[in-house]
């Protein structure tokens, strides 16, 4: 299995734009390997197809973004239904979820995120950068 010693959480905002441009210039000062992940969470099928849909298309802009700047990334889309949302924060935690999911699957060294999504509303640390940051095993670098 590839290692990626950067992974890169983006949802295409501008919180998420900030860290894309700073994983890719870790990326290429240490000569190490990126991987940038979507996480589309929707509470139907057809909403998560969309979701989908939209995590394609942020993510190639990533790859094009990368080979602008001479980084190789590699696209890591995750797809998840959830048919309801049983608690507030839930949607968050799913996605960190899946961050620190793929983070260990791939022996990430450190992952990078904004510091807020595109539908945060917490001012200081969106829910999903705090929730990554608290639960990480790894170096987590959060782009404001």
């Amino acid at each position: 299995m590839t290692r990626y010693e950067i992974l890169v959480a983006t949802d295409g905002s501008d919180y998420a734009k900030k860290a894309e441009i700073a994983g890719m210039k870790i990326t290429k000062s240490y000569n190490i390997r990126m991987a940038a992940i979507y996480v589309a969470v929707g509470r139907k099928d057809s909403e998560r197809e969309e979701l989908v849909a939209k995590g394609e298309e942020v993510l190639n802009h990533v790859v094009e973004t990368g080979a602008q700047m001479g980084v190789d990334v590699q696209k890591i889309l995750v797809g998840v239904s959830m048919q309801r949302m049983p608690k507030m924060g839930a949607l968050a935690d799913t996605v960190a979820r899946a961050i620190l999911d793929a983070a260990e699957k791939y022996k990430v060294h450190t992952i990078v995120l904004g510091g807020r999504g595109e539908s945060e509303i917490n001012p200081e640390l969106g829910n999903v950068a705090e929730a990554v940051v608290r639960k990480a095993k790894c170096t987590v670098l959060v782009a404001r």
